[in-house]
């Protein structure tokens, strides 16, 4: 049986709810990366944030005991982060680099085979369709294994929640090294299982106040 480990991504700006989505609590007040990690840790053995601001978040995680990884980030950050979430001088001087390159440098500090890949505002993110689905990456054939299972959507792949192999990692690394960093035209590169048994209502992630009300029930 494969070991699995989990990266869960705490890097965004979160630059149209206006203030940091990790934070906002569900209706049981749990935040919302507080949340994720927990149900990556009822499916991995290991789980590690991957974020350009580990002190942020280093109170609330320290009871699941999960690895805090401080990514390297960009000089300076995009010109259109204006929230004032990120408006003071030790967040503006680092800036993530983006998911895919947080992803890459977090497969340095997990030893697994396999890596559960999350973003950290997934409010209907469920441990038990998680651990069907890999059961079912479990059982498929040696000889085929892929670099990847995930989920398609209308364009392309449902990145950030997804099962990752070890062997995709010389081709991330080559991808990045070209300064390219979005997901859908490396993966292109990668070998995908296709995985379908499993709501599409998992992968919703709330990205306005608006969308975030609709979650909360307000």
């Amino acid at each position: 049986m494969s070991t699995l480990s989990a990266l869960v991504l705490a890097g965004g700006y979160s630059r149209r709810m206006g203030i940091d989505k990790a934070l906002l609590p569900l209706p049981n007040r749990q935040p919302l990366l507080l949340n994720t990690v927990q149900i990556a840790q009822q499916v991995a053995t290991e789980v590690a944030v991957v974020t350009p601001w580990p002190s942020r978040y280093r109170t609330l995680l320290a009871p699941t005991n999960a690895l805090l990884i401080q990514e390297p980030s960009l000089p300076h950050p995009p010109n259109n982060v204006l929230d004032t979430a990120y408006s003071d001088t030790a967040h503006r001087d680092k800036p993530s680099a983006g998911p895919l390159s947080g992803f890459a440098y977090g497969w340095q500090h997990i030893s697994t085979e396999w890596c559960l890949l999350l973003a950290c505002d997934l409010p209907y993110l469920d441990a038990d369709a998680l651990a069907q689905w890999w059961n079912w990456i479990e059982l498929l054939p040696e000889l085929d294994s892929p670099m990847a299972s995930l989920v398609a959507r209308r364009r392309g792949w449902q990145p950030l929640c997804g099962f990752y192999h070890r062997r995709c990692l010389p081709s991330l690394n080559r991808y990045l090294a070209t300064a390219q960093r979005g997901f859908q035209p490396w993966l292109q590169q990668v070998s995908v299982a296709r995985y379908d048994n499993i709501s599409t209502q998992m992968f919703f992630n709330c990205n306005t106040p608006v969308e975030w009300s609709a979650v909360i029930g307000e």
